[in-house]
């Protein structure tokens, strides 16, 4: 009996190590397969592909573009994570660098894009002058028309103070100097002398229209583009001791106006 007892304690022993040598076997073909999973989606965090082309939301925010099946695709094998940039592209670096500033670039008002020049300004006396020398930097329509509305706008965006004038008219010359000379001004007033601008004719009808001041020179301050007079009406505003108040007030915060010192033997 005894040696019965004895068999029988080996063999359960036996059957006991040989379940733990088959779970712990198990445990660890199962804990492989869920690491090899997890190891094959790290890649396709943010390259997932679309079987039909369609835009899909990914959890950060971006959004997924296949392009398998499209027309525009050769190969299909391009997809491409879209949030702020372009993320994971298979594009070089230049075309990557062209679509992400398409899609920042910033749009001028109405329209009206600055030329490589236009920065570049002629100061003389303290004065920006913008297309008053005629330039062929003339701002036109899609159909190649010239277009006074977007001229206007450029020019009243080079200064919150704007002078049309003609270069002969004696009224223009009284105003420009009483102003350049008895008043420090900045930005520096925009001069645009109309008698020598490509367009100076239709610029000036369309001023008439958009100012109520058919004749120069006519003074545009800020940010509206109501006629703010023209010599007579500056000549008394200065005599009033009203040129400095009031040019603040229509410049709403962007000129600063001072009086110059007069010279003692002046």
């Amino acid at each position: 009996m005894a040696g019965v007892r004895h068999l029988r304690i080996i063999g359960l022993t036996a059957f006991v190590l040989i379940l733990i040598v088959v779970l712990h076997q198990t445990g660890r073909n199962a804990a492989s397969l869920v690491f090899a999973q997890a190891s094959d989606q790290i890649p396709n965090k943010h390259r997932a592909k679309s079987n039909n082309g369609a835009q899909a939301q990914t959890p950060g925010g971006g959004v997924r573009v296949g392009t398998h099946g499209s027309s525009g695709s050769s190969n299909g094998k391009n997809p491409v994570v879209v949030s702020n940039n372009i993320v994971d592209s298979n594009n070089d670096e230049k075309t990557d660098d062209a679509i992400n500033q398409e899609i920042s670039k910033d749009h001028s008002e109405e329209g009206v894009k600055k030329k490589p020049g236009e920065d570049v300004q002629n100061k003389e006396n303290g004065v920006v002058e913008a297309n008053g020398g005629g330039s062929s930097d003339v701002t036109t329509n899609e159909q190649g028309e010239y277009d006074p509305q977007a001229e206007l706008i450029k020019i009243r965006s080079l200064s919150p103070m704007t002078i049309f004038s003609k270069s002969y008219c004696p009224y223009s010359k009284q105003l420009k100097k009483l102003l350049l000379e008895k008043y420090e001004i900045i930005p520096t007033p925009n001069i645009v002398e109309l008698d020598v601008h490509n367009h100076g004719d239709e610029l000036q009808q369309y001023l008439h229209e958009k100012s109520g001041r058919k004749t120069v020179p006519n003074v545009l301050v800020g940010p509206s583009f109501e006629s703010r007079g023209g010599s007579d009406d500056f000549l008394e505003y200065h005599k009033k001791n009203q040129v400095i108040k009031l040019l603040t007030d229509w410049g709403q915060g962007r000129l600063q106006v001072s009086k110059k010192d007069t010279p003692s033997n002046a």
